[in-house]
């Protein structure tokens, strides 16, 4: 027969088998003072504790306990709390797993109520392996009782462990409730006191009956609202009013339980509970332990309160969190029961189950974000299965590049300033994104920060295992070594909005680019209350890869490989606040060399090139030709080819149409230039269009309102799409040619080909290179033929040609060091009226150090003055060698400019397919020269420039045409 190991187990199985009447006697004997009435089950109470044990494991939920699902397996009386190691249950077969002497898997609830002989201070304690939990007084009574009111919390899943409590109770009976649940492996539950007169010792029988009582009692509890206040180093807050559970009798006074362990800053209104953290109160997180007393005795409550004291707030910190507070040093938390499971809108339906002000974001180790149990399963070391949400701003001193990591077991995500305003946040628009369930993981961010409060959101959820969340940065340009945020940089309040940039302009708006040549845009000027960091090419896919911007300073370039063809721009513009999308912010037009003879200022004071310059009017001209003489162009630009086959084939006439941009209404074109005629001969021209469109060729394209029936084709009215041909007989040459054409509503089509059986034209489009952008009779007070600048070792050479001048006065070179603010550098003479081929010349001797942007002023004699194009030019203080061809290819005559790193003497070849010379010239010592050649003896064909100094050899390729 087993030996029984101590008298607690030998009354239990005596009192299971009730196989003694010596026994009960013993009981009788030992009966609870006062221990009457009956209990839960209704037989009359007896010393001990009323047991029921249940199939299954709690799993830390009071609820399991009352609800229809769990029933009741067992009803017993159990003497003491005492079972101190696996078989002291005895057998629980019918309710659990395991064996006789080792049960798993079962629950068990413990009532009754507790004699207190002497009234004074108790400290309880409550061992157990896995969840176990003591209520008492009122608190044992509610059905399920409340996790946040029990005396000892010592749940979750763990081995034996005990956790203690000190109590001031009064002489008399308490209720008790005690609910423990083993799942596996140990099965301890053991519940001591000690007090007035008791050495530590389980609770004995004496002291215990199976019957609740109802008595009048201390404060049962107290709670603050906020539970948590945060206040920069210096400052006094206090607490709001408790509101105080007192137990039937009025609460007579507060008192500091934990004193000892606070600042001497930190007291308490005796009277009224408030708490208050004056100034002298250090940085640091303080709970505080409040003792409530009414006329039935003293209750200590633990925990009830917490000051954050934070760091001092830093610059423009002000307002109100979250949760109302004035703003404090740090972000505003909340924490909620449950893994959000990388699900945004968790956030906006749940409600946090506790708030506070987290100062860092530096939770490293699954203790450092202390007791979360009012939200979290788990334990008080080891929270589990919550969510966070902190909230914020981010305060930058300095402006500038800053990476930002961003360390999280399981899903955090974090957003800055417009994009942490959303609710629910939208996870494309996140800084950094580091979803999902995974080990402890770092995502990084580099990006452009400036100076100030940037709105912060940072969402956090921990499923199971560690509890690792950290935020750290490091700006390597300013000297900021890679750390957790501090506190310092912590605001507790949201920022207003910031606004978007609200307009971006290039100018000129559209970028004209011959094919098979490269150009950059101007610097767009941008309106935005915050510095702009960034800009894209939102319609980048769209595009050929050979236009692209400059992401930091938003100049758009546009390389030799792009084809010919017209593109419209789409830019972003970021700032603090976010990016604004400017559709159609530029224009670049891609075109086709302009035809022999094609020069002289478009209507828009643009140097001549192919295609025609058009004019986009608000509003139908409605056949009226004087329309155009009245009327105000909205917009104007050059357009390659009138070929116009669908409604979004226009681009953005916005002012000038109504309806969308992919499909303009109620609007009138005007396109002027000329065309040129190959050689002599009979020409078809088709014009095809819906509503009104007409074509005037030569003198009758030059009236200033043109007859309708002076057309060489006249397709008026309002109709669908429609061809109506004319032949004329045409000289080879150029000819002016006006084509007015108008959309009242429907399709929007306007297409102008031709044919000639003489020149061998079949039909076809009027291409490109057979329209030019001026008319004969436009005026031609300059045309510059050649704008361009060349670093050298002593400065920066500006160079430019002009084909005739009209009254011209003189150029000023004006430098720009961001494409924006032009200043001059140098004033040269012009040539007055000429016809003859110009060159000029002026070397700006002091450069800036970097990006040099020039341009040109032509002044005329009346002083009107015109802007040249942009260029831009790297200065570093030393020339490199190098030959450039102008033009190339030629007709027989050509500019060889020659730039070499120092002056020396230099051999001129022109070398054939087969290596032979066919021209040498011997150069003179220079650093810079241009050579003109004349090549018209010279066989048409493809050949090498060739040039040989002491610093050795350049070849350029040279086109002889």
């Amino acid at each position: 027969m087993t030996k029984i190991s101590s008298l607690s187990h030998f009354k239990r199985v005596i009192y299971l088998i009730a196989a003694a009447s010596l026994f009960v006697t013993t009981f009788a004997n030992a009966q609870t003072p006062g221990c009457s009435g009956t209990d839960p089950s209704g037989q009359p109470a007896s010393s001990g504790l009323y047991a029921e044990y249940y199939r299954g494991y709690f799993e830390d939920d009071p609820g399991f306990f009352s609800d229809n699902n769990h029933p009741v397996g067992l009803r017993r009386t159990e003497p003491d709390v005492n079972f101190t190691t696996s078989a002291s249950f005895g057998n629980l077969l019918p309710v659990s797993d395991g064996s006789a002497q080792d049960p798993e898997r079962f629950s068990l609830r413990l009532r009754g109520s507790l004699s207190i002989a002497t009234a004074g201070s108790y400290t309880f304690y409550l061992t157990a392996d896995d969840a176990a939990y003591l209520w008492l007084d009122n608190a044992a009574l509610a059905l399920p009782p409340a996790v946040s009111a029990a005396a000892i919390n010592n749940g979750g899943r763990h081995a034996a462990t005990t956790r203690s409590v000190t109590l001031t109770l009064p002489a008399g009976r308490h209720n008790v409730l005690i609910l423990y649940g083993e799942d596996c492996c140990e099965n301890t539950l053991v519940w001591e006191y000690e007090g007035p007169n008791i050495a530590r010792q389980p609770v004995p029988t004496n002291a215990l009956c199976t019957a609740l009582v109802a008595q009048p009692s201390p404060p049962k509890g107290i709670s603050y609202s906020p539970a948590v206040r945060a206040l920069p180093t210096g400052s006094t807050r206090g607490s709001g009013t408790p509101v105080v559970d007192d137990g039937g009798a009025a609460a007579t006074g507060f008192a500091l339980s934990n004193a000892s362990d606070l600042p001497a800053g930190i007291s308490v209104n005796a009277t009224t509970g408030v708490l208050t953290a004056d100034a002298t109160v250090p940085q640091g997180a303080y709970d505080v332990d409040v003792a409530v007393s009414n006329a039935n005795g003293t209750s200590t409550f633990r925990n009830v309160f917490r000051f954050q004291v934070t760091a001092p707030l830093p610059s423009g910190c002000s307002g109100t969190d979250a949760g109302g507070e004035p703003a404090s040093a740090g972000l505003y938390a909340e924490y909620f029961a449950g893994y959000f499971d990388d699900n945004l809108a968790f956030f906006t339906s749940a409600t946090p189950g506790l708030t506070r002000t987290e100062p860092t974001v530096d939770f490293g180790s699954p203790d450092s974000f202390g007791n979360l149990l009012p939200v979290a399963s788990g334990t008080q070391q080891n929270p589990e299965q919550f969510s966070l949400r902190l909230r914020g701003s981010l305060y930058i001193a300095t402006a500038g590049s800053y990476t930002l990591y961003l360390t999280a077991d399981d899903a955090a995500y974090l957003w800055l300033d417009n994009a942490a305003l959303a609710a629910p946040a939208v996870r494309a628009d996140a800084t950094i994104d580091n979803s999902g369930l995974h080990p402890a993981t770092t995502v990084a961010a580099t990006i452009t920060l400036s100076a100030g409060l940037h709105n912060l959101l940072l969402l956090y959820g921990d499923n199971a295992q560690d509890n690792v969340l950290r935020l750290e940065y490091e700006s390597a340009g300013l000297g900021i070594a890679r750390q957790v945020v501090p506190s310092t940089a912590f605001c507790g309040s949201v920022q207003p909005a910031l606004p978007l940039p609200t307009a971006l302009r290039y100018s000129p708006n559209a970028l004209r680019v011959t094919v098979q040549t490269q150009a950059a845009s101007a610097v767009p000027v941008v309106t935005s209350a915050s510095p702009v960091t960034s800009y894209v090419l939102t319609n980048a896919a769209s595009l050929p890869v050979g236009i692209t911007i400059n992401a930091t300073t938003g100049q758009v370039l546009v390389d030799a490989t792009v084809p010919e063809d017209t593109y419209q721009l789409d830019v972003a513009a970021r700032n603090a606040g976010g990016s604004t999308v400017f559709e159609g912010a530029l224009q670049v037009q891609i075109i086709a060399r302009s035809p022999a003879g094609c020069s002289g200022l478009d209507g828009g004071g643009v140097e001549a090139s192919s295609g025609l310059y058009a004019e986009f009017f608000p509003g139908y001209f409605n056949d009226d030709p004087a329309f155009f003489t009245s009327a105000t162009p909205a917009q104007s630009r050059n357009v390659q080819v009138l070929n116009f086959g669908s409604t979004a084939s226009w681009g953005n006439l916005t002012g000038a149409a109504s309806g969308p941009t992919q499909d303009p209404n109620n609007f009138s074109a005007r396109f002027r230039g000329r065309i040129t005629v190959p050689a002599t001969g009979s020409y078809t021209f088709y014009l095809t269009a819906d509503d009104g469109a007409y074509l005037w060729l030569d003198n009758a394209a030059l009236a200033t309102t043109p007859t309708l029936t002076s057309a060489t084709i006249q397709n008026g009215g309002i109709h669908p799409a429609t061809t109506i041909t004319a032949t004329v007989q045409l000289t080879a040459g150029l000819h002016d040619m006006l084509v007015l054409y108008g959309e009242a509503t429907g399709s929007n089509t306007l297409r102008l080909e031709y044919a000639s059986p003489e020149a061998g034209i079949s039909q076809q489009l009027v291409p490109a290179a057979g329209l030019c952008t001026t008319t004969s009779n436009a005026p031609l007070p300059v045309t510059l033929t050649r704008f361009g600048a060349v670093a050298q070792g002593s400065g920066v050479a500006a160079t430019w040609e002009t084909a005739q001048e009209l009254n011209s006065a003189y150029f000023v070179l004006e430098r720009s060091g961001n494409g924006q603010v032009f200043e001059p550098v140098g004033k040269i003479a012009a040539a007055g009226t000429t016809q003859q081929h110009q060159r000029y010349a002026y070397l700006d001797a002091t450069p800036l150090t970097g990006i040099n942007y020039y341009r040109l002023r032509q002044v005329d004699q009346d002083g009107t003055e015109a802007l040249s194009a942009v260029v831009s030019v790297t200065f570093r203080g030393s020339l490199a060698a190098r030959a450039t061809l102008a033009p190339n290819p030629n007709q027989g005559t050509v500019i060889v400019r020659v730039e070499l790193p120092q002056a020396t003497a230099a051999t001129l070849e022109i070398v054939d397919v087969r290596g032979g010379v066919v021209l040498r010239r011997q150069l003179p010592a220079a650093q810079v020269q241009e050579v003109p050649l004349d090549l018209t003896s010279v066989p048409q064909g493809v050949y090498l420039c060739r040039i040989t100094s002491a610093g050795g050899v350049l070849t350029q390729r040279l086109v002889r045409e």
